[in-house]
Formats: C-alpha cells, structure tokens, sequence
C-alpha cells in the first residue's frame, strides 16, 4: 500500500506496557505504521517485548519527558519527523493509555470520507480569556527538573522560578511571538501538509516554545492557526476525554457501552490497573467486530 494511503500513530507512552500492547494490537493493521516514544525514565520497556502482525512498528530515539516542561513538545517533534518522510494521509497522536473507539475499518472509512480535513479541538473559553499567555509569553525555567515533584531538593528550583517570572513580568518583558496563540488539545488528527509546515516551522516553534510551561497545549494548535491550512480545521478531535470527572478522568467498564456508542474515534485514558475490564471489554469488542 501506498504509505500516502496509509496512517500514522504517533503514541507516547511511560508505563503499563502490557496495557500498551492491547493498544498496539488494536492498531494492528497493514494500513498503519506506528511511532513510538517510551519515556527514557522507563527502564523496564524492552522493546523486544512488542510483537505485531501487520503493522510496522518504529520505537523513536527516547527522551527524558516532564510534565510542563518543553520536553513534551520536542517529544512529539520526535515523533512527527519520524513519521514525515513517509507522507501519510494522516497522523494520529495518542498516549499510551488511549484505546480506540471504533475498529480499523471504520477509522479509516471516515478519514477517507473526510480527506483533507485537520482535526484540532480548541478550548474556547481560554482562548476568550487569553489567561494562558503567560505559559508561553514569559521563561520558566527548571520545569523540565520540576514537573509534578513536591520533594525537598526542587524547592529552590521552584523560588527561582517564581522569582524570574515576576520579573519578567515587572519589566514587562514578552518573548517574541511568531505565532498568535491559541489554546488547544495536545492530541490531533492531522494531515501530511499539516506536519510537514509544523516541521519547516521546527525552528521558530523552539525560539516561542521552549523554555515554556505546558505549551504542549499551545504550540501545535497555534501553528496550526497560522497556516495556509487554517480553513482545513475541524474544531474537533473525535476523542471522547472526561475532564468533568478527572484530569481527565479514568474510564471504568460501566462507562463502556456509552463510549462505543459514541462518535468518538480514540478514548483516554484508561488503566489496566485501575479498572482491567474497562481495557478487555473495547480489546474483546473491536477484535470480534472486525472480524466479521
């Protein structure tokens, strides 16, 4: 198959590795390839262990990732300029705790149905109130050593933090602004052309992004905005994502039947640990369905 009719899976991933592996099977197809990045925190992932069928699988130069740091943005570049050279009709980006929705056949039946269109969710209300700016508008440094820890040795890290960004913000200092920002979800359905101009803009999105705190729901959408591609986006990314119950929320199996009735495409998140029956009854379902 022409890798121009075929789909790209960009996954992230950092734990539960036999979770990952149903996920995996679910992508099992002759018409992906799937990209994957384990956190190089994760010293337990062997890949040797992954085994697939049909579907090519590449594991990506990894990466140390934290939370709000600009790490999870130079590791989804990773990602995408693995995956560019192949010119795929689309690029899914997901997290190693999403599973989908909808078997194979129906996914890429509406993508074929909806060829062109570039799928971004926006958060309308932060776009309104331009609150986030300072993310990405200001330095913050040391958050990719801060993260989410609470232990004593980043306490300092964190002072100096705070100290800078208020100083940044009394000399009414702002980083140049290549792209007008906008707010939006770190997980995409996108197009060849949109990851091909995302990565001839690989530059100014360090000079803009890095150095920033949880960007990853900025930069992507933002360059996409300023693209000659804007009238291509769908304020949609057909994932059904609680954030009214959670942060975002756990699926659990009574949730299940609601989620494969949906139009949702890919669910997150799930954990294997949390609620194993969750993960089994969309793994048992989508196999059997699209085997008949």
């Amino acid at each position: 198959m022409n890798s121009t009719q075929k789909h790209a899976y960009l996954i992230i991933a950092h734990n539960k590795f036999d979770q990952l592996q149903i996920l995996l099977d679910l992508l099992d197809d002759p018409r992906n390839d799937i990209y994957l990045h384990v956190d190089k925190k994760s010293i337990e992932f062997d890949p040797e262990s992954i085994h697939l069928q049909y579907a090519k699988l590449f594991v990506v130069d990894r990466i140390s990732v934290a939370w709000g740091g600009d790490t999870l943005i130079a590791c989804e570049l990773i990602l995408f300029k693995a995956a560019a050279s192949g010119h795929y009709q689309y690029y899914h980006l997901i997290s190693g705790m999403d599973l989908p929705l909808k078997t194979q056949d129906e996914i890429h039946a509406f993508f074929d149905a909806n060829a062109g269109t570039n799928y971004i969710k926006f958060d309308t209300k932060a776009n309104e109130n331009k609150k986030f700016y300072t993310r990405t508008q200001h330095y913050h440094l040391f958050q990719n050593v801060i993260g989410r820890r609470k232990d004593l040795p980043v306490i300092p890290l964190k002072i100096i933090k705070k100290v800078f960004l208020w100083l940044q913000k009394v000399v009414k200092f702002r980083r140049k602004e290549f792209f007008p920002l906008y707010k939006g979800a770190q997980w995409v359905s996108i197009t060849d052309d949109m990851v091909q101009f995302l990565l001839q803009n690989e530059a100014k999105i360090r000079k803009q992004f890095f150095c920033s705190y949880c960007a990853d729901e900025v930069f992507l959408s933002s360059v996409a905005m300023s693209s000659p591609l804007v009238d291509t986006i769908e304020d949609s990314y057909y994932r059904c994502i609680d954030w009214e119950r959670g942060s975002p929320y756990t699926y659990r199996k009574e949730d299940v039947p609601q989620l494969l009735d949906s139009v949702g495409m890919f669910g997150r998140k799930f954990d294997i640990d949390l609620d194993p029956e969750s993960v089994h009854m969309i793994a048992d379902y989508l196999k059997n369905k699209q085997a008949q």
